[in-house]
């Protein structure tokens, strides 16, 4: 039987060119398949594409990430899993989260991505890591380039550097503000979308291979699995209202056509929440005073 790839992690290709397989007992393979640790963030990063800084707060716990995962486990088998945020270390199971993924998905790499300045409340988590060895990428986002910034941020950089020598494991830490770009504004306390031409946003999009898994089902991007949060502490047109509400997330009880049918579809109306064209801008700091407080703790 012949793999089924939607996307790669090395080499991302057009969905609609991935030849489907028909076999009932077939698994879909994917480059990429995410799922939140914790909605909330430690820091407000502007126009961060899951809505964190935007009064989204909480997050699952470790039995529910099981269970939205185990909903697909057997029907799903990503080249990479992430598990990511929000700031997934704000969830103080994090490790078994982790855990729970290396055994649903076995021939899946593991990328655990988090700003990296809570990683110290989780020293269990590099024997987890330790334990799978080169299946799990932890990979640390430095959101500034600043020097206040960076002043905390060498603590993270330290962290990072006794894990690996002391455990082996992989880390990676990118300079994730050198590409950021912008998803919408905010304006007197109401989120203001860029309305974009569905097929054109589609195809600006560099979040197309980050299907989410949020409460058991999978959505198309961050943007619309999240919607719902954010709508409950900012202020939002009712066009977007209407927008968000026609969308309809993938059920786990969906039959093989309609999972095939889903990974295959490419734009769609939901897509004008996001912009024609990307525009890169210099994110400022993102640091509020209670994350830079929390890495001293």
């Amino acid at each position: 039987m012949r793999a089924v790839w939607f996307g790669s992690s090395q080499k991302p290709i057009r969905p609609s060119e991935a030849e489907l397989t028909k076999s009932r007992s077939g698994m879909i393979e994917l480059g990429n398949l995410e799922i939140h640790a914790w909605h909330g963030c430690n820091l407000s990063c502007e126009s961060c594409s899951h809505y964190s800084p935007l009064g989204v707060k909480g997050g699952p716990t470790a039995a529910q990430c099981a269970q939205w995962i185990d909903a697909w486990s057997d029907r799903l088998r990503p080249a990479m899993f992430s598990i990511l945020g929000g700031e997934p270390t704000l969830n103080r199971d994090l490790a078994k989260i982790v855990e729970h993924a290396l055994a649903a998905f076995p021939s899946s790499r593991i990328r655990i991505s988090t700003n990296g300045f809570l990683l110290n409340r989780h020293v269990e988590l590099p024997e987890v890591m330790m334990r799978a060895a080169d299946r799990v990428i932890l990979e640390v986002s430095a959101h500034h380039g600043g020097a206040e910034f960076e002043k905390k941020f060498a603590k993270v950089r330290s962290l990072a550097d006794s894990w690996r020598r002391e455990y082996g494991v992989l880390i990676e830490i990118k300079d994730s503000y050198n590409n950021w770009t912008r998803r919408y504004h905010v304006r007197s306390g109401e989120i203001v979308f860029s309305n974009g031409t569905p097929k054109t946003a589609w195809n600006a999009c560099i979040g197309k291979h980050c299907k989410q898994i949020f409460l058991g089902k999978i959505w198309k991007c961050p943007p619309i699995t999240y919607f719902n949060l954010m709508q409950q502490s900012l202020a939002v047109g009712d066009r977007w209202r209407r927008l968000a509400a026609s969308y309809r997330p993938l059920e786990p009880t969906c039959n093989d056509e309609e999972l095939t049918s889903f990974f295959r579809l490419e734009e769609e109306n939901v897509c004008r929440l996001c912009p024609n064209t990307l525009e890169r801008f210099d994110l400022p700091n993102p640091m509020s005073r209670t994350a830079m407080d929390a890495t001293d703790r």
